[in-house]
């Protein structure tokens, strides 16, 4: 990789796909912990909108599919410019440019991060504890 942006475009990414990883892993803890009947009513006092995290999850999931199309065209690209304006993909079927792949991966990363957002802030403890 002759590129410094793309060079740049490729280790900032495989930073986010660890972060999506970890999040992720997170998120699906969380999920499973509230469904057990134990626990249940102490994560319903955290969470106000379990479907967010379920949301979340799955926006995370999805900016992380995104991340790794990302880190995996860079290498095969020759250059930033190159890679954003060719179609990029997995396994032969490349729907989408390299831009728009970026740019799917940052926004699912940032609905995923609102969604997580609203599930803990409408939380009735949660309220309570930021108005009193």
């Amino acid at each position: 990789m002759d590129d410094k942006q793309l060079e740049r475009l490729y280790d900032y990414t495989k930073f986010h796909i660890g972060i999506y990883l970890s999040a992720a892993g997170g998120l699906a803890a969380l999920i499973s912990t509230a469904a057990e009947d134990t626990k249940a009513a102490y994560i319903g006092s955290l969470i106000g909108m379990p479907m967010a995290l379920a949301v979340a999850f799955a926006f995370m999931v999805l900016a992380g599919i995104a991340g790794a199309v990302v880190a995996t065209s860079a290498i095969e690209s020759s250059s930033y410019q190159t890679f954003l304006v060719t179609k990029q993909g997995a396994y032969g079927i490349k729907p989408f440019f390299g831009k728009t792949w970026v740019t799917i991966e940052h926004a699912c990363f940032w609905i995923s991060l609102a969604s997580l957002a609203i599930g803990v802030f409408s939380a009735r403890a949660v309220c309570k504890w930021l108005f009193g």
